[in-house]
């Protein structure tokens, strides 16, 4: 029996996503990023829209912001750069453009709720991670087009091809502490909470760092 217009069209279709996913990654315009203007890369990086509250790396600041930043800017920075402290945020800055280049938190002695806190935040702002790493590092990865997905990232690993991955981005939440562990006496806690047991205080605390940043950017100005 000879097959059928549509057992054909199946038949392309099979072979189209077969190909589509032994390249590994899509097809798409290179753009060398390396070679890219530092306010260009900034321009890009700011439509990911990574940051904490108004704070958005890539993005300019705020007439607000510029007045926190004239406020307490008594930091260490990389030359033509800017570094200063809002709230619980530490900030820093490109002195040309007034451009975010990286944001980061630190709490050196957090508890287990600080710790179901700051995971739920970053789950509830940017979704399932990209990655872990070491047992103590999360990392949520971007591409220019946006979330690089664990299944995505695992399968262009299982190729052997993650130097094909353009990251331009990442959110990297940093423990002092194994994660799991953490994450099973988080569980247990709400377990017992639940059950209306007496819940022990945290004797547990970890040293928890959140950076967003771009690499590729920041290299731009560790060569000035």
């Amino acid at each position: 029996m000879k097959p059928t217009v549509m057992q054909q069209s199946k038949v392309l279709l099979l072979c189209t996503i077969v190909m589509f996913f032994s390249n590994g990654v899509a097809v798409s315009e290179a753009v060398d990023f390396e070679t890219m203007s530092k306010s260009a890369l900034q321009e890009k990086i700011a439509t990911l829209g990574l940051g904490f509250g108004d704070y958005v790396v890539g993005k300019q600041l705020t007439a607000a912001q510029q007045f926190a930043a004239e406020k307490n800017h008594d930091y260490k920075a990389y030359p033509g750069t800017v570094k200063f402290k809002d709230g619980e945020v530490f900030v820093i800055v490109d002195k040309e453009t007034s451009a975010v280049i990286a944001l980061y938190k630190r709490n050196k002695k957090a508890n287990k709720n600080d710790f179901k806190t700051t995971i739920a935040e970053l789950m509830m702002q940017y979704g399932e991670p990209t990655t872990e790493a070491h047992g103590k590092i999360i990392y949520w990865s971007y591409g220019p087009e946006g979330l690089i997905t664990e299944d995505f990232y695992r399968t262009v690993k299982s190729q052997g091809k993650l130097k094909t991955l353009d990251v331009i981005a990442t959110v990297k939440f940093t423990s002092s502490e194994n994660v799991a562990t953490i994450t099973d006496l988080v569980e247990m806690m709400d377990k017992k909470n639940q059950q209306g047991e007496e819940v022990k205080k945290a004797d547990v605390t970890s040293d928890n760092y959140v950076m967003i940043q771009s690499d590729v950017l920041t290299r731009k100005y560790m060569k000035n």
